[in-house]
């Protein structure tokens, strides 16, 4: 069983109810991101193409953020995302850029997640989200600390291997992390600060998880498992590859979940609509993707050119950041017709809540049922009303939901 950590070693790791960083604003604002989503579309209707402000070249439309994504020669990663991940985890595949090391990695991590029985995490999940809204004996329930985030976090133990740690404190651990490596865009040193000290648990909770596999000669049947017996990487190939995967995997579950069911408590014939399909898992994906359009957890990715090039007319000098807004892309009227209204019959191609090109996230295909089982059974026992989200920095970290006095 891996250590829990001194009370030393996890004191300050729990990122602060309240702002925190630069980008906390902007991810915890549904008004503002709708705001400048619009307004970005604005401006680049009156420059006919992607938008310049110094050294930064803005896509908005679908077709060029999508070109952004896929010409990965010319727009790279790594000078994006690479130096914080290195810190805090050692190299991992969204830090890496097209060449051996990338195409060797992934291909290690996709034949370990393929070897995953995700019919089994799926009924794991659903369970657990049946036995929490059914213990909400006051017919309310926090879906981000009580519901989401707990059993995103549970998925994970069960997905990359790893048990005996404290559940706050392994929540806490991938949450730091997360904020530094992916959002601490303006280098904020207390984030960063958080990070470090958790990137020690981290590393020192796989390592032992690794070794002791190795001495006991059970590999496992988890991520861990495959990426053992697949001896495609070395052992610390194994704990980089398991850990870039980890510390995304929670908050990104608890962000969407809590955006969608605040969007779904804002409007009861939304709600309405979303009921009468609940047992429809491919339609209850698809008002999940759509009410993630107009609050996503994510709202761009970034790229740095590598090369003077031309995007849709506009100029791009070798060094420039490129931002692909992928919210603004997803309200593109010629990809979206009325990009206002929701609507589950959309082509599931066009939406880019995922990435795309060469790094889609790795996880999405968990992410994608977990996200719809959570929401799902939610809207099953019938939301009454919701109340506002509590914030932990850009993170939704709780929201009370109000469920009816009778079972919908």
């Amino acid at each position: 069983m891996a250590e829990q950590g001194s009370p030393s070693e996890a004191t300050g790791i729990a990122t602060p109810r309240g702002g925190d960083g630069a980008l906390s604003a902007l991810l915890r604002s549904q008004g503002f991101l709708s705001f400048g989503a619009k307004l970005a579309w604005w401006l680049t209707s009156l420059a006919s193409g992607p938008l310049r402000l110094g050294s930064n070249v803005i896509a908005v439309r679908h077709g060029d953020v999508s070109a952004v994504l896929a010409r990965d020669l010319d727009f790279l990663i790594a000078p994006i995302n690479a130096a914080r991940i290195e810190a805090v985890n050692g190299p991992f595949v969204l830090g890496m850029d097209r060449g051996a090391s990338l195409a060797k990695e992934r291909e290690a991590l996709y034949s370990a997640l393929r070897q995953v029985d995700r019919a089994m995490l799926r009924k794991h999940v659903d369970e657990r989200a049946v036995r929490a809204i059914a213990g909400a004996a006051d017919g309310t329930l926090d879906v981000v600390g009580a519901y989401a985030r707990p059993i995103a976090a549970s998925t994970a133990r069960s997905l990359f291997g790893l048990t005996g740690q404290d559940d706050i404190l392994f929540m806490d651990v991938a949450r730091a992390i997360f904020a530094h490596t992916f959002l601490n865009l303006g280098g904020d040193k207390t984030i960063e600060a958080r990070a470090l000290k958790a990137a020690v648990l981290m590393h020192r909770w796989f390592e032992e998880e690794i070794k002791r596999r190795r001495s006991d000669g059970q590999l496992g049947t988890d991520m861990m498992g495959g990426l053992l017996k697949d001896r495609l990487l070395d052992d610390d190939g194994v704990r980089r590859t398991l850990g870039g995967m980890l510390v995304g995997s929670i908050d990104t579950t608890a962000t969407a979940v809590a955006k969608i069911i605040a969007i779904l408590g804002s409007d009861p014939k939304l709600r309405k609509q979303v009921y009468a399909d609940r047992n429809d898992s491919t339609k209850l994906s698809m008002w999940c993707l759509e009410a993630l359009r107009l609050w996503p957890h994510n709202p761009l990715v970034l790229r740095q050119a590598s090369v003077d090039t031309v995007l849709s007319g506009t100029d791009v000098k070798a060094g420039d950041r490129v931002v692909a807004y992928t919210q603004a892309a997803m309200l593109d009227p010629d990809i979206f017709p009325e990009p206002e209204l929701l609507k589950p019959d959309r082509p599931l191609s066009s939406y880019l809540h995922y990435g795309g090109g060469l790094h889609p996230c790795a996880g999405r295909a968990i992410n994608d049922f977990q996200i719809t089982t959570l929401v799902g059974r939610l809207v099953e026992r019938g939301i009454e009303k919701t109340g506002r989200i509590v914030w932990a920095g850009p993170f939704p970290d709780k929201l009370i939901v109000h469920f009816s006095r009778k079972r919908a």
